[in-house]
Formats: C-alpha cells, structure tokens, sequence
C-alpha cells in the first residue's frame, strides 16, 4: 500500500494513521514530545483567506433547509424568529473564538476530545467519545436522513404520520453508508461534490425571496409575490404556531413556558450552525486533504497550528465567517417568510421545497428536492467519515470492542497468514456498521423535532464543558502559550448562555433528556470499570 511521504513528496496518495514500522496507533492520540520527530510535519501555509472559506463551508449545511420550522414554531413572531437566529450566530462565533483558543495553544491530534483529556483527564474523554459514538452522530445522521424523506414527501405527497417516511430515510441512510463503506479516497471525493450544492441550495432560496419582493412592488397581485403575510402582518406581532401537531397560544402562556420554548428553536438554530467546533481533525484526513486545496476548503476543519500568524488571522477569519454565515441565514430565513404563509412555516419540516413550491410549481419544488437530498446527503458522508474515525480510535483506546478498530474486510491472505493485511476496502466497515444500527433505531423511533432537541443538548453538554475547561486552564497554566486568546467574556459568555439553555432544555425535553444522562451514566460506568481494570 502506497504511503503519503511526511514532507509532502508524494501528494494526494493514501495514507494510513500509525502504520509505520507495523505498529497501529490511535488516530486521536495526542501528541507528545517524544513523538514529535516522527509525526509528519504540516507547514503553516493555510492564510486568513483559507480558514475563512473552511469556517463558511463547514457552517453552511443541510440544517438551514430544516431547522427554521423548529425555530418558528417555537416562537411567537418571525421577528423572534429571526432575532434566535442571531443568538445562535453570536453564540456559534463567541465557542469558535473559544475553541480557536484551545485549538492554538493545544495542537492536539483529536481535538476536543483532546481538551477534554488535557483539562479533565481519560474519563471525560471517553465519556466524549462514548455519546458522540452512541447519540450525536448518529441522532444526527438520523435527522438529515428524515429531512430527504420529507423533502420526498411534500412534493410525493406522501403523508407524514406514515410508516412510508420511515423507510425511505431509513433506505437514503443505508445507501450513503454503504456508499461511504468503499474506501476513503471515495468518501472525501463524494463529500467534495456535494458542498458545492449545499451553497447553491441556499443561494436560490435567497434569490427566490428577492424575486418575490421585486415581482411585489412592480405588481402587488403578482403571482411571484410570495405570500401576501410578508406585507400585511407585523413581523414582531404574537400569532399562534403549530408544534408537534398542536397550535401554541402564547398570549396564555406562562413565561416559565415561554422560555423552555425559545431553548428549543435556540437548539434548532445552533444545529444549522454546527461546524464552528472542529478546530482539528484526525492526521490522517489533515494530510490527504492537504494535497488538494478543493478538498480542504470542502471538508477540513480549521487547525490553529497550521495558518500563518494564528494571533491575527483566526479573530480576523473567525469574524469574517460568522458575518457571513449569520447574514447568509438571517437572509434565508427572511426569504422563508416572503414566500411561505407563515401558519404554514411552523408545522412543515420540508421548509426549502415548499417555499420552491409556493413561488415556481411543483417543477421547482422537485428541483430544490433533489439539491436539499444532495446536500444532506453531503452532511451524512461528512458524519459516517467522522464517526468512523472516532470509533476506530475509541476502539484502540480499548474504549470499544477491539473488532471495531478493522479497517476493511482480512483478505484471503490475511486469513491464512494471520496478519493485518486488509482488502483494497479500505473503510471502516465494523465502525460504519455499528453507526448503521444505532442511527436505524433513531430514524425508526425518533422525529425531526425530537432528535434536533436530544442532539443539541448531547453537543452542547460537551461544548460548555470544553470552554469551562478553557476558563480553567487560564488559571491553572497561564504561562501555556497561546497565540489567539479572545476577550474573557466571550468564553464566559458562551457557558452561562449554554448552561442556562442546557438546563431548561433537559427539564422541558424529559425523555431526550433521561437518555442522554442515561448514556453518560453507562459511559461512566465503563470508564470506571475500565479504570480498575488497568490499575489492577
């Protein structure tokens, strides 16, 4: 098998972590002075131009297609709407600030898995590892696989309260597992042809949003106007909203109620955001991303230790990005309410096809179906490749059963020889597998709605835990070097903002909640038992 020589004399061939001198290393090991000689060396060539196109690509994602109906319905204006939606940028930007912090003065392979590690110890890694193996990842890749099923749906129509929406995400998430299991030059290839479709989706929707309120002031009975609520109705006025199949009346509410409400839409906000938090990736996708710069800029993660002066140019792409992002969304969701009576927003999950629908016909209702399938489709590949590589690395921690650490298929002469030789399959197959189960019974037993709410309060446990590990590393090592370190109130910001929402989330969203601590409860467990294992 070809190697990817260190100082980058060989670009764009395969390369395989920890596979010199026959040994297998974790993948999210971290590293270490004594093997700093050996790790392969990666310049510092990546520019503020370059981390801010990684930050934009990253952000901009499937989410944006789904998650305005569970902001909507959770509010009771689009002006609230929109204003959760700048929240969830300001708090996206003040954990990138964060995580760039860490990133920088903890160059890490694992990222926050890694912080974890460095400020908590070896349990609160695993227990990382552990809920992202168990619930993130695959309540994730479980939401983006209904939202192809909707989007299928609303212009099938296909009702939703069937078992029909069932088996067509079931059956879009085997394919893109089965797709993702060839090998990984693959899997980075396909992930590199969607992102293209993910920006464009957004910008024809914005585009939409614009034709309408040109068609309405050159004619106010135009047919391209959109709906008539966008000029008729305040946009900061109480009307009611439809959530889980019932009409919310917030004039009667409680403002306890209210509250837990906003945590949700915050939670379906910060979702279409996600992608702030990977400030380092495994070494192995790092160094083949790194021989293409298409590649990287469609699928790698910011890494502090490789941009050029990280003091000046992370603040300066971190702000750039989150202006864009922020602006992009408020603007997709204000072409939401342009186009869609807003009554209608609140309780369609299909929220990008429908607004195609309303404006141009079934024709583009079918169209922006296909491109919302694609770009989830993207986000699945980018979570079956991610999911991967942590179970394999959790795998040779012995966090997992070691069968899960295989790459491939043994060939025929791995079986008679009995050694690693694997098949030119080179994916992590009993990884994939074991996502494949687990996200089948979220799709199966979950909705949308539900599982945007579990997801966000498993990430966001984690999130804060990470950026109070920040707050306590300023204390306990001042003297660590970091090259980009943000005003304190923005880490002390982000956790009194994410705790407070965590809370609420956790008493408003009982069964999401008693699942996640049941989770963490069987993964302190293991960590416990696993401790006494190695100390005996």
């Amino acid at each position: 098998m070809s190697r990817l020589k260190v100082q980058g004399a060989e670009v764009g061939e395969e390369h395989y972590e920890g596979e010199a001198d026959g040994e297998t290393q974790p993948l999210l090991e971290p590293q270490t002075s004594s093997a700093s000689h050996s790790a392969p060396s990666l310049s510092k060539q990546l520019t503020t131009r370059h981390a801010f196109a990684v930050l934009v690509t990253l952000q901009i994602g499937s989410g944006i297609f789904a998650s305005p109906a569970q902001v909507d319905s959770n509010v009771p204006s689009p002006g609230a709407a929109l204003l959760v939606w700048a929240l969830g940028g300001l708090l996206s930007w003040a954990g990138a600030a964060s995580f760039a912090e860490l990133g920088a003065a903890l160059p890490l392979n694992g990222g926050m898995q890694e912080y974890l590690r460095h400020v908590y110890g070896d349990t609160a890694a695993f227990l990382m590892a552990w809920v992202y193996i168990m619930a993130v990842k695959p309540s994730s890749m479980a939401i983006q696989s209904i939202v192809i099923a909707q989007s299928i749906g609303s212009v099938a129509a296909i009702s939703s309260d069937g078992p029909t929406l069932k088996i067509l995400a079931a059956g879009a998430f085997i394919s893109m597992v089965l797709l993702n299991s060839i090998n990984t030059r693959f899997t980075l290839r396909l992930s590199e042809s969607f992102t293209v479709f993910k920006i464009g989706t957004v910008a024809l929707i914005v585009l939409g949003g614009l034709i309408a309120v040109i068609a309405h002031l050159i004619d106010p009975n135009s047919s391209l106007s959109g709906s008539s609520d966008w000029y008729s109705k305040n946009w900061f006025a109480t009307r009611p909203t439809i959530s889980e199949g019932q009409t919310i009346d917030w004039d009667s509410m409680r403002a306890w109620d209210r509250y837990g409400h906003y945590c949700a839409a915050i939670y379906g906000g910060l979702w279409a955001y996600d992608g702030w938090d990977n400030v380092s990736q495994s070494q192995e996708q790092k160094l083949f991303l790194q021989s293409n710069l298409g590649l990287l800029l469609a699928k790698a993660n910011v890494v502090a230790s490789e941009i050029r002066d990280p003091g000046r140019s992370l603040p300066k792409a971190i702000k750039a990005a989150m202006i864009v992002v922020l602006s992009s969304f408020e603007l997709v969701n204000v072409a939401y309410y342009i186009l869609l009576p807003w009554l209608k927003l609140s309780a369609n999950d299909a929220v990008a096809v429908s607004a195609a629908t309303s404006l141009f016909g079934r024709p583009a209702g079918i169209v922006v179906t296909l491109l919302v399938a694609v770009s989830c489709a993207g986000s699945i590949t980018s979570n079956v490749f991610s999911v991967g590589r942590l179970t394999i690395a959790a795998a040779q921690r012995n966090y997992l059963p070691a069968i899960f650490s295989r790459r491939g298929l043994p060939n025929k002469r791995s079986l008679t020889e009995d050694d690693e030789t694997l098949s030119t399959f080179d994916a992590p197959l009993y990884a994939n597998v074991l996502a494949l189960i687990v996200t089948l019974v979220y799709i199966i037993t979950g909705s949308f709605r539900a599982l945007l709410t579990f997801v966000g309060m498993a990430e966001w446990v984690f999130y804060v835990s990470t950026v109070v590990g920040l707050l306590i590393l300023r204390r306990r090592e001042p003297d660590l070097d970091r090259p980009y370190r943000p005003f304190i109130v923005l880490p002390i910001t982000f956790v009194i903002v994410g705790t407070l929402v965590i809370i609420r989330s956790a008493m408003f969203a009982p069964v999401q909640s008693g699942v996640l601590a049941g989770l963490l409860l069987v993964g302190a467990l293991i960590g416990w038992l696993r401790g006494t294992q190695n100390s005996a």
